[in-house]
């Protein structure tokens, strides 16, 4: 990929955000290109913000973007924004609906980490998560969930473990009976008792103003980017947005976040190698670490995994998906050497016991 076409994106991304108000631009740029390195980096939305700044509009004046060029990419924005704000209509409502029975809907990752941008609804997400709990009583709030949701006329798919899936008015819902894919993994499984202890014992009322949509504690959501993040980078690769949030919320977050226990839990759950790395691009990214080779080995390597096209591959289910996992985790037997505390085999391992040992996980 063109070096200068990687730092002006990184530039419009720090204009964007405001970690920046300076940024230069070479005659010729191939706008063509650059739209489509922040569509594939999630980032369309942010880099027009930072072309919008006046240094922006200062770079516009000198560049050779074409007006049909520009007219694109604002309509890809303003299609976001609209695509946001149905979004969270849908959520709003269902959450209304899951009040009535008294069910708490807690949102995972969305507007959680969109609220922590300079324009929330800049912020891509292709869907709602969700993870649902009693608010008086006790009662399997999943399950009942899924029954509210199919008495409504929709089809609820409930094939995987850790979540149910639904699309309400083109909106697709992943609703988590679990937070993360443990099935097999001890250290995901003492994750996952983690979460749904800090979860079942929140006393809070934590709203969306004006909402029944939740925010989770802090660090359930802090730890839940990073385990995102992770499973992400293993199985498919990272994008620049994935390294975003975790700087945006984090930022956002800083005083509250309890950073000496945070950093025991990078530790107990086996985050380290990855994390270290992960927050290191974050700085590189709005610019706190501006020189290249001021990063590591294990850095640039993920840098580069960044930069290359995601390694996508469709989801199946059963003998034929487990093969496909399995050859995931064989094409990215690097990332587990310099990136995990086991080796490909181990990971590997790992996923032939869930399947064949635990095709039905529970946690205590």
């Amino acid at each position: 990929m063109d070096k200068d076409i990687q730092e002006l994106f990184l530039q419009l991304v720090r204009l964007g955000i405001g970690t920046s108000n300076d940024a230069r631009i070479s005659k010729g740029v191939n706008w063509g290109a650059l739209k489509v390195l922040a569509d594939a980096q999630g980032l369309c939305a942010i880099m027009l913000d930072g072309l919008n700044t006046a240094h922006g509009e200062g770079l516009m004046a000198q560049s050779s973007m074409s007006q049909k060029q520009r007219l694109e990419w604002i309509g890809e924005t303003l299609k976001g924004e609209s695509e946001y704000g149905h979004q969270r209509a849908v959520a709003e409502d269902m959450a209304k609906l899951f009040y009535h029975k008294a069910i708490k809907t807690y949102v995972l990752k969305g507007n959680v980490i969109s609220e922590c941008y300079p324009k929330p609804n800049h912020r891509v997400s292709v869907d709602v998560d969700c993870y649902l709990l009693p608010s008086i009583g006790a009662f399997d709030a999943w399950t009942l969930g899924n029954d509210l949701i199919r008495a409504k006329g929709f089809m609820v798919n409930t094939d995987f473990y850790k979540n149910s899936s639904f699309d309400i008015s083109g909106v697709n819902i992943e609703n988590h009976q679990y937070l993360t894919p443990f099935r097999g993994n001890e250290k995901l499984r003492n994750l996952e008792k983690f979460f749904q202890s800090m979860l079942r014992s929140d006393e809070g009322d934590n709203r969306f103003e004006g909402t029944w949509l939740y925010r989770p504690p802090v660090m359930v959501s802090a730890l839940f980017l990073i385990e995102h993040a992770y499973s992400h980078f293993l199985h498919e690769g990272l994008i620049w947005r994935m390294v975003l949030d975790w700087v945006m919320f984090s930022k956002k977050h800083k005083e509250e976040i309890n950073w000496e226990e945070f950093d025991k839990r990078i530790d107990e759950f086996g985050f380290r190698k990855f994390y270290d790395s992960y927050h290191r691009l974050g700085q590189y990214l709005i610019g706190e670490v501006q020189e290249f080779n001021s990063l590591s080995i294990q850095d640039k390597r993920m840098l580069d995994d960044i930069w290359a096209p995601l390694d996508l591959h469709e989801t199946v289910r059963g003998w034929k998906g487990k093969v496909t996992l399995a050859g995931n985790t064989w094409r990215a037997r690097w990332k587990y050497s310099y990136f995990t505390d086991m080796n490909w085999v181990q990971a590997l391992w790992i996923q032939v016991k869930g399947f064949l040992f635990e095709k039905v996980p529970h946690l205590y």
